[in-house]
């Protein structure tokens, strides 16, 4: 198999994992501004101005997804090391710089934010989960060696052998997820929180079975094949706890939206 794939759009060559993350945030902003409109029903000029904000953050993202991964490829190499990207490092940079802005460009109030947390989180879960799809065809984000059916050969460079194809599992995971949030009553108003136990949970098992390189913290470091505790799970146990924590703390402010949603 061979999942390098690079499709030639008017004489240029363009790399599938591009393609599939810019149809993945394509989605994200479609997904946002229709949820404003037809569910939040924020004015257009509101939900502009937001969607203006989530951009700009998305940008920051990008740059704090290559920042966290170099930073821990540097600790592990001894040296500056970077090039790749790791998403919760762009997760936790665009989130900080959405939510900035929201809080003193807008001033938006802790209900409120919360509210357009909601909605922008279940689009950056389909925009994550196409991303995964990019990651598997070129080659990255790869499972722990396997002999079984489920292993697929990467071949990038250097062959790393049959390994189980990990971004597929987390894409199917984040489609899942996408679907609970947006159809599970349970979930509604809740989604923020329980994105981030849900991903956060996740997150912190599949590395287990990941064979990449993970980077090191804390001296720790993640070679391939082993289970050391590689910086996503440290992350990852962070993201479960603020989760644990904005469920119980916004309880009651969720329960004051939800009743003001009733009323109208």
């Amino acid at each position: 198999m061979y999942p390098y794939l690079w499709p030639e759009l008017f004489g240029f060559n363009i790399p599938m994992y591009d393609l599939l993350i810019t149809i993945g945030v394509l989605f994200l902003m479609i997904y946002v501004a229709r949820r404003f409109d037809n569910q939040d029903g924020y004015e257009r000029r509101y939900s502009n101005r937001i969607l203006v904000f989530l951009a700009v953050s998305l940008g920051v993202a990008l740059g704090t997804s290559y920042l966290f991964d170099g930073l821990f490829h540097s600790i592990a190499e001894g040296e500056p090391t970077f090039g790749s990207i790791t998403f919760i490092g762009g997760l936790i940079g665009g989130l900080t710089s959405f939510i900035l802005l929201l809080k003193y460009a807008v001033k938006t109030n802790g209900a409120q934010l919360l509210k357009i947390l909601n909605t922008v989180i279940v689009g950056v879960v389909l925009a994550h989960a196409f991303g995964r799809i990019g990651c598997y065809l070129a080659g990255c984000c790869y499972g722990i060696p396997t002999e079984s059916f489920l292993g697929v050969d990467f071949h990038a460079g250097e062959s790393v052998g049959s390994v189980l194809p990990t971004n597929l599992y987390e894409a199917l995971f984040l489609f899942g997820l996408f679907a609970a949030l947006n159809f599970v009553k349970s979930f509604k108003n809740r989604e923020f929180s329980v994105y981030l136990m849900a991903y956060g949970t996740f997150r912190f098992l599949i590395e287990f079975i990941r064979g990449d390189d993970r980077g090191s913290l804390f001296g720790f470091i993640q070679t391939a094949y082993n289970t050391y505790p590689t910086p996503s799970q440290y992350l990852s146990l962070i993201m479960i706890g603020i989760g644990v924590y904005m469920y119980i703390k916004y309880q009651k402010k969720l329960n004051i939206v939800e009743t003001n949603e009733v009323k109208e």
